[in-house]
């Protein structure tokens, strides 16, 4: 208990970073649980990936974290000038979950989870985004962002790799 205490106490947890980092990934842990055990994973698409994997966890774990957060942090900016921080938590992950949404594929879960699940995302992201910046520096606040996206991102990966591995392993031993 004092171990937790000492890290939430820490220099680290400035604005409570540490928390929402553990939030981030055990929301995702569990969503994508949830999703893989519940969802209708009939529905998701079977077809070969077009790029290969190590390309996909390029995107996904650096790339993705660095230019989405960047993109919503520019997004915000000109909001923020054009309206004075007025709604500025709302329009700006509203405008980043749009962006998600190109695929016509169904998804194997109701799309309003994935809307309420992004949302939520680029809030945290935003917001912990807004209460470093004046602290330690836009770079910096950029960078603390981006590994709470890229936490996400490993989290699912992660996630979907022990599910894969579980089921894989389930088949050699049934068989």
């Amino acid at each position: 208990m004092k171990f937790i205490q000492k890290i939430r106490a820490s220099q680290c947890n400035r604005h409570g970073f540490i928390d929402a980092l553990v939030g981030v990934i055990v929301f995702q842990t569990l969503n994508v649980t949830l999703i893989i055990l519940l969802g209708n994973l009939d529905k998701a698409p079977v077809d070969e990936m077009p790029i290969s994997e190590g390309k996909l966890l390029f995107y996904m774990l650096l790339m993705a974290p660095l230019f989405e957060n960047l993109l919503m942090i520019g997004a915000a900016a000109i909001h923020e000038k054009l309206f004075n921080r007025k709604f500025l938590f709302v329009v700006t992950p509203v405008l980043m979950t749009a962006l998600h949404f190109t695929t016509t594929q169904e998804l194997p879960f109701p799309t309003a989870i994935r809307v309420i699940e992004l949302f939520g995302f680029f809030y945290v992201y935003l917001k912990q985004y807004d209460l470093h910046k004046l602290e330690i520096g836009k770079s910096r606040a950029l960078i603390l962002s981006s590994i709470l996206h890229f936490a996400c991102n490993a989290t699912v990966i992660l996630v979907l790799y022990i599910f894969d591995f579980l089921i894989d392993a389930e088949t050699i031993f049934s068989a």
